[in-house]
């Protein structure tokens, strides 16, 4: 398992941040997006993209970050 994470910048929010639970080369099992500066977080269970494109272009995270937003996630969910 490795988690690759992609950033953008979204007018009137600021940075936004894609995470990916990857398997294998670039199969994309869990994903979430994070805008920090107004506190917004989407996780998706099962994301509409199943096969992240150009893996390489993508940085690697630490799992620990992606499962704590994940949790995080959840948590707002319930």
């Amino acid at each position: 398992m490795k988690y690759l994470e992609t950033s953008q910048i979204v007018p009137m929010k600021g940075m936004s941040y894609t995470m990916y639970e990857i398997e294998g080369e670039d199969k994309i099992l869990r994903m979430l997006t994070y805008i920090p500066d107004v506190n917004e977080l989407h996780i998706y269970p099962k994301p509409p993209v199943k096969k992240l494109y150009k893996p390489e272009l993508c940085r690697e995270i630490l799992g620990e970050d992606f499962l704590k937003l994940w949790t995080e996630g959840e948590s707002k969910k319930a």
